[in-house]
């Protein structure tokens, strides 16, 4: 047993090598210039300008979400090398379309990787500290990070940080959303749907209930690769094993989601919804986007999170106009800043991974390079004066080799912005970031080191339910008791329990 656990784990890592090799330079070449790049392309030389030789160079491997052709891939990571090697003495790589299963399995595996995006819905950031996969960057950011330092604000940092140390470098993007729902256009002129009019979940009941009598083919709901984005307003404390159900009260009462009469609610409607035909069928094993789905005209609409800017950029991943309703105002918590860059405890070289990480947050034609390609190939000026860039001439969201998903990365509004979005959008998102309510709770960072036998139990029950159940597959009436039985069997009440004590331990301090 031993023997066949020890080929298996061998297995495993032969195939992340395979899955992490490919997709950057790591050769220490620099760019070739493919596409007509007309922005300035350092040539090749023996020493860069920091004095170290090729030979010497340290090659950050940089993983993110976004989707990339391997060729395309590469060719960007050897232009943004052209410049990291000479203003830092770093080459960079880019690993392109990760999941979070090939994160988790780098980790654990101890691969080298530098850094790294972290997004809740990939890999849980608390988690990332407790298991000690990221490294603590107070004396990096002191050496080396001091503009970020300067740039970010005392409260963002609080929400990357654990035990009084900062483990991550928070994004600047949207740090607050609204739920809403999205839809084709084309769709709602046809059937004469007034968005305005719809203003909560049974208005927008009777409007699925025309798309079904009216566009007999077309889903009313799809959900979004297994899983429906329900207009809940908890804050969920980092892991969902214990929430404040109404993040936008002053109650701090951590409580088990699913057993609120809210979430018992919102499950009920979806149960009734599916029954009725108003949700795909396949809900919960759908693996394509919302954005997919509807832009090749399967879907009439979902459930997302918005923010200033979310129905263009929709749009534009979907390849045809979208509309949104907002269904709740905004609002904001720990974990809609807790999606930092981090720096991977496997790293070989932290000091040079912190170096690429200041310039991606700061270096404007950097950060253009990461978020939207090459210019020439992938992206063109539109408007340069007031700094606007679009698709390349023959380039399209459908056939582009190198994804735009500027969210994804650092700090997209350091660069240029994409043709469609308002030239104020970086004002608009600030404001919409500093006027949405902020939950009681947000700043503290839940640290489940003492409960993770416990946290992996509830995952797993979790894994087994919630999709089915908020996709409206599942009977709640006979789902709900089931699982919340395996869950207190899993322990939850142990790390609800554990969590009460770290907050209100944490709001004691506040005051």
């Amino acid at each position: 047993m031993k023997q066949r656990r020890w080929v298996a784990a061998l297995l495993a890592m032969a195939m992340l090598l395979s899955l992490l090799t490919g997709c950057g330079s790591g050769n220490g070449t620099s760019s070739t210039g493919t596409g007509g790049n007309s922005q300035s392309q350092t040539e090749e030389t023996e020493t860069s300008s920091t004095g170290e030789t090729d030979e010497d160079v340290y090659t950050v491997r940089v993983m993110n979400i976004h989707t990339a052709k391997t060729e395309d891939c590469e060719e960007v990571s050897e232009y943004i090398s052209s410049i990291t090697r000479d203003l830092v003495g770093a080459n960079v790589e880019i690993v392109a379309g990760v999941t979070g299963e090939q994160v988790n399995l780098a980790l654990t595996s101890g691969e080298k990787m530098d850094l790294l995006g972290v997004f809740s819905w990939v890999t849980p950031f608390s988690n990332l500290i407790s298991n000690g996969q990221i490294l603590p960057l107070d004396d990096l950011l002191a050496e080396y990070g001091t503009d970020m330092l300067d740039m970010i604000s005392e409260a963002d940092w609080k929400c990357v940080s654990m035990n009084g140390q900062i483990y991550g470098v928070p994004m600047n993007k949207d740090k607050a959303q609204t739920k809403a729902f999205q839809m084709r256009k084309d769709y709602v002129d046809q059937l004469n749907i007034d968005v305005d009019s719809i203003k909560n979940l049974d208005d927008l009941e009777a409007v699925l209930r025309q798309v079904k009598e009216e566009l007999p083919d077309v889903y009313p709901v799809v959900s979004a690769a297994g899983s429906i984005n329900l207009p809940l307003l908890f804050d969920d404390l980092s892991d969902g094993f214990g929430v404040l159900e109404d993040m936008t009260s002053d109650d701090t009462t951590v409580v088990n989601l699913y057993e609120t009469k809210s979430y018992e609610d919102m499950v009920n409607r979806m149960y009734r919804w599916a029954q009725e035909g108003l949700i795909m069928p396949d809900a919960s094993s759908n693996t394509s986007s919302i954005e997919q789905l509807l832009g090749a005209g399967t879907g009439f609409g979902g459930f997302v999170p918005s923010k200033p800017g979310a129905t263009l950029q929709a749009s534009r991943e979907a390849g045809a106009e979208l509309v949104q309703v907002q269904l709740t105002e905004p609002f904001s918590t720990t974990g809609m800043v807790a999606s930092p860059y981090c720096i991977a405890a496997s790293s070989e070289n932290p000091e040079k991974a912190m170096q690429v990480l200041n310039l991606m947050y700061t270096n404007a034609d950097v950060s253009n390079a990461f978020i939207y390609g090459l210019e020439g190939k992938h992206w063109q000026w539109v408007d340069k004066e007031n700094n606007v860039v679009g698709y390349a001439d023959g380039i399209t969201t459908e056939n582009t080799g190198y994804s735009v998903l500027g969210w994804a990365w650092p700090n997209q509004q350091v660069g240029a912005i994409w043709d469609g979005d308002e030239l104020d959008i970086w004002d608009q998102l600030s404001s919409f970031n500093a006027e949405a309510t902020a939950s009681p709770a947000k700043g503290f960072t839940w640290d489940n080191s003492s409960v993770l036998n416990e946290v992996t139990a509830c995952q797993n029950v979790i894994s087994k339910y919630k999709n089915g159940l908020e996709c409206g597959m599942l009977n709640p009436a006979e789902t709900l008791p089931q699982m919340n039985q395996e869950l207190k069997d899993a322990g939850l009440e142990t790390i609800i329990a554990e969590k009460q004590a770290q907050l209100d331990a944490w709001l004691a301090e506040q005051e």
